[in-house]
């Protein structure tokens, strides 16, 4: 019995191997269920019946093998969702197909000459139908649902009537198909869209001549792990990638609130490398035709100089799908003229054409009575007819910005120049207002200074024997001045440092009094005294007659005679020392 068990040993396990090989294959005759699935053979990729979160429905897909939450880039039946009792095979003509009861839906609707195929799951996510020859018959890759994988294929063959597009999930718990489609674009630009229904929702900025960067992410991320290609001709045009190192796992996807979407798998989880449209004036249109949209202004959307707002309600209820409208018809080389836009991302939709000279391209633009614009770059000339749309307005330190040249007619023209001037005008009644609060403020500096320099100096301190040129002089200088006459100096004293002095201009003090005045003995804090004459505001002795006086004194001083040693000129006080 032993040796008989032995015998069967390398049938069993020749039969294990074979099942193990097949792991990965779907043949005639087998099926798989809800509760079974086919693996790629490196295990990268399953496929089977999954059911989304909080749904009843099951629905046959592919997702990542032992990647967390196991995401599914590809569903066969996502229009027609089935029941846990249903299974997927390939049928007896050869075609793959969903079977629920007596419901059939089918994946693949083929006429094959045999029905000897087989689908194999690729370690690429790609599910192929292939003859005895292995000779590819069908593959899911030109099917796809709303993941864009590395190997895919994004544009379009006419001869085949394919389109390789992608089209988001209903929701985050709904595959069916939803609003948003990620395409390529089949006109010159070969530009890549996200349409919301018919209606454009984002296109990139890039075209087809700047390959590497079609999706906008950063340089740095591109050139170290994608390899872009892109191929057109004729009736074909498609954008394919691949990643350089084998170990990398990359996606793009598009959601249901259509954002394209660049994950990466990097330390067990998905880290999103970039999304587009990442800002509100990347959305297509979103300030409407005629506008300027600016993620840095509040609100971000305002009317092109010239234009007005179709709809004032809504515009002023933030709603401005309806743009702007001009306030004044272009007059078709009738005085019309360009208003310089700086900085600005250029808008969708022109034509460019070779010219010799900005002036060829701007006349070009002139005499063309559709024209509504148009930019000049070393010999290219683009014209933009019709309306404008999607302008958008960058930082004044951006550097990547192109200069516009807006279409006017001269009213609007005329205009600008009287807003210019009345900003002009603005700026110097600013400047002036601002040069005149400057001086005045200076000017009233000045006085205080002045003011607090006629306060005069400490008479109680103030050395006697000390020469009236070695003194504070200044402060009486435009007092003293004379006409014709050369200017005397003499010290100014503060009339707190006077009263001290006299003790307050005490009767005991007091050395008698004259037809202008009482005359007060001061003492000072070395013990030297001075004779303080103050002049009675009752007294006749102007300012004339006090200046004539100090003159006088001043220019006579002499050892046998009375000395002027200052004045204290302050409140309503005119004394002399």
């Amino acid at each position: 019995m032993v040796s008989k068990t032995r015998f069967w040993y390398p049938f069993i396990l020749l039969m294990f191997l074979c099942a193990g090989a097949a792991m990965d294959t779907i043949r005639p005759g087998n099926h798989l269920n809800s509760s079974t699935t086919v693996v790629s053979v490196g295990e990268m990729f399953e496929l089977g019946f999954f059911q989304p979160t909080d749904s009843e429905h099951y629905y046959v897909g592919i997702w990542y093998k032992n990647i967390k939450e196991d995401p599914v880039v590809w569903i066969a039946n996502r229009d027609y969702p089935v029941t846990a009792s249903a299974f997927f095979c390939i049928s007896d003509d050869g075609n793959l197909e969903i079977k629920q009861g007596r419901i059939i839906y089918r994946v693949t609707d083929m006429t094959l000459p045999n029905a000897n195929v087989s689908a194999t799951l690729l370690d690429s996510g790609n599910l192929i139908l292939r003859d005895e020859n292995s000779s590819i018959l069908w593959q899911s890759f030109d099917f796809p649902s709303h993941t864009y994988l590395p190997g895919m294929k994004l544009g379009y063959d006419t001869r085949i009537q394919s389109t390789w597009s992608y089209v988001s999930w209903k929701s985050s718990n709904d595959p069916s198909p939803g609003n948003f489609t990620l395409k390529l674009d089949s006109g010159p630009e070969k530009q890549i869209m996200i349409m919301n229904g018919d209606a454009i929702y984002w296109r990139s900025y890039r075209s087809w001549g700047d390959r590497d960067n079609f999706f906008e992410f950063p340089v740095e991320t591109r050139l170290n792990m994608y390899n872009f290609s892109f191929v057109s001709e004729s009736d074909t045009a498609y954008l394919t990638y691949n990643i350089y190192t084998n170990d990398t796992i990359s996606r793009f996807t598009i959601d249901a609130t259509g954002q394209l979407r660049q994950l990466l798998w990097l330390d067990n989880e998905w880290s999103m490398l970039n999304s587009q449209p990442m800002q509100p004036c990347e959305v297509y249109a979103y300030c409407g035709a005629n506008s300027s949209c600016s993620n840095m202004s509040s609100p971000i959307c305002s009317c092109l100089p010239g234009f007005k707002p179709s709809s004032v309600e809504f515009w002023n209820n933030g709603d401005f799908k309806e743009g702007c409208s001009r306030k004044n018809e272009l007059q078709c080389g009738k005085n019309d003229g360009f208003h310089l836009l700086t900085k600005v991302i250029l808008p969708q939709k022109h034509l460019t054409q070779e010219v010799q000279s900005f002036g060829d391209c701007r006349s070009s633009c002139l005499t063309n009575c559709s024209c509504s614009g148009f930019s000049y770059t070393d010999r290219n000339c683009s014209i933009w007819t019709g309306e404008l749309i999607n302008l958008q307005q960058l930082p004044v330190n951006n550097s990547s910005g192109t200069d516009f040249y807006l279409k006017l007619a001269a009213t609007d023209l005329e205009t600008k120049k009287e807003s210019s001037s009345n900003m002009r005008r603005t700026v110097i009644v600013s400047v002036i207002v601002t040069m005149t609060v400057f001086t005045s403020a200076f000017c009233i500096w000045q006085v205080k200074v002045k003011r607090d320099k006629r306060k005069g100096q400490d008479l109680l301190s103030f050395e006697v024997t000390m020469s009236p040129s070695h003194t504070k002089k200044e402060q009486c200088k435009g007092r003293w001045q004379v006409e014709h006459e050369k200017e005397v100096e003499i010290p100014l004293f503060s009339f707190s440092s006077v009263s001290a002095a006299t003790d307050n201009f005490s009767f005991s003090n007091k050395l008698g009094e004259g037809g202008f005045g009482p005359v007060y003995k001061g003492k000072l804090l070395k013990g030297d005294e001075v004779a303080v004459k103050r002049l009675s505001r009752q007294s006749g002795q102007g300012w004339d007659e006090l200046k004539n006086e100090a003159m006088l004194i001043g220019k006579l001083q002499h050892k046998n005679l009375v000395k002027l040693l200052g004045c204290c000129i302050e409140r309503d006080e005119k004394i002399l020392i």
